[in-house]
């Protein structure tokens, strides 16, 4: 946690930062799980990533706490895509499966269903894909921001701060996300 902003004589906006959503308590603009067995933190991303597809506005961790409950699953990112010609966007899900398991319509159904059961229709993404790698800083945060920069052909600046950046490759050139 950091202890000060510099040129901020009275704390002011370091109070405002980090102090404002939750008085008397720290939050630092991620979402996080504790493991109430250890009481370590699985730092899971940035909480201002938020999702809007057709004006419902929701945080990927929604859809990270339900995906990574299915025993297939090991990792996943989730994103949006913005139309090319327009201002709607889609909810764009990528899973890493652990080894021996692919994406086949069995398990397209079966993460279909619970997060419609879990959350609702509209979190369901419209477009579900299995990568092999998640991309993540080198303090072990997803890069979902990168991932979207990329899907939508962006460049993404700060390669240095990643620890898997080869792992962007994987997101490029994607023929289901060309057509949107």
């Amino acid at each position: 946690m950091p202890v000060f902003f510099w040129n901020d004589e009275d704390g002011s906006k370091y109070q405002k930062a980090y102090f404002s959503k939750f008085p008397g308590v720290w939050s630092h603009g991620d979402y996080c799980q504790i493991n109430k067995q250890t009481g370590g933190m699985l730092m899971l991303g940035r909480s201002d990533g938020v999702l809007n597809p057709n004006g419902v506005r929701f945080g990927s961790a929604e859809i990270y706490s339900i995906v990574e409950g299915i025993q297939e699953i090991e990792d996943s990112v989730c994103v949006a895509q913005r139309e090319r010609a327009g201002s709607e966007e889609r909810v764009i899900l990528f899973l890493k499966l652990h080894n021996g398991f692919l994406l086949d319509e069995q398990l397209l159904k079966k993460v279909r269903t619970e997060i419609r059961q879990l959350l609702s229709a509209r979190h369901v993404p419209a477009v579900i894909l299995q990568t092999a790698d998640i991309p993540y800083t080198i303090s072990g945060k997803k890069v979902e921001l990168a991932v979207r920069d990329v899907i939508a052909g962006v460049a993404v600046k700060h390669l240095a701060a990643f620890r898997n950046p080869d792992s962007l490759e994987l997101y490029k050139d994607i023929p289901e996300l060309q057509d949107y």
